[in-house]
C-alpha cells in the first residue's frame, strides 16, 4: 500500500538574512510545517514560471511530482524534456542545526538574492524571492483591475469539489 504524504500548506510573507557563506533562515513557520517529512530540509529550484524567484517545497512535493511522471504516457513528446527542466534543476537543500539552508550561487544569482531573501507562501509551495522583487510583484496583483482577476482561476479539486 503507498504511502500518502501529509499537506503540507505555506502561508504568509518572512524576510530572513543572508550571511557572506549565502546561509538563510527557513522561516520556523514553513520549518515547522516540514516536520516528519522524509528529507530534513527544502527542495529548491528556479521558478517556472519566468520570475526571477525560486521555488521551495518539502521533498514531498518533488516526490509528488516524480509520481506523476510514472504515471505520464512515456512516448509522449516533451516528457523527457519536462523532466530534465525539472529534476536537474531541484537542490535539496537541508537543514543545519539553526535552520538555515545554504542557498547555491547559481541561486541566488537567478533569484537576484545579496543580503535579504524574503519567503512567500504559495500553498504547497513556497517561493523564495529579492525582498524589493518580491513587493513589486505582490503590489502588481493586489492592484490588478477586478476585472483582470476574474480571468484568474483555480483548477477545481480531483473529483471536481471545489
Amino acid at each position: 500500500m503507498a504511502q500518502t504524504n501529509p499537506v503540507v500548506i505555506f502561508t504568509g510573507r518572512f524576510e530572513s538574512k543572508v550571511d557572506r557563506k549565502g546561509r538563510v533562515s527557513v522561516p520556523a513557520r514553513f520549518r515547522n510545517r516540514l516536520a516528519g517529512q522524509t528529507f530534513h530540509g527544502i527542495a529548491v529550484f528556479p521558478s517556472v514560471d519566468g520570475s526571477t524567484s525560486l521555488t521551495a517545497s518539502g521533498m514531498n512535493v518533488v516526490e509528488d511530482y516524480s509520481a506523476r511522471f510514472s504515471n505520464a504516457d512515456p512516448f509522449a513528446p516533451l516528457l523527457s524534456d519536462s523532466r530534465m527542466a525539472l529534476f536537474a534543476s531541484v537542490e535539496p537543500l537541508p537543514f543545519d542545526g539553526e535552520g538555515r539552508v545554504l542557498l547555491p550561487e547559481e541561486l541566488r544569482a537567478h533569484a537576484g538574492i545579496t543580503t535579504l531573501a524574503t519567503f512567500v507562501g504559495m500553498g504547497n509551495i513556497f517561493q523564495i524571492w529579492e525582498p524589493e522583487a518580491a513587493a513589486a510583484v505582490l503590489r502588481a496583483v493586489r492592484e490588478m483591475p477586478p476585472a483582470e482577476r476574474a480571468k484568474l482561476t483555480v483548477p477545481s479539486a480531483p473529483g471536481g469539489e471545489r
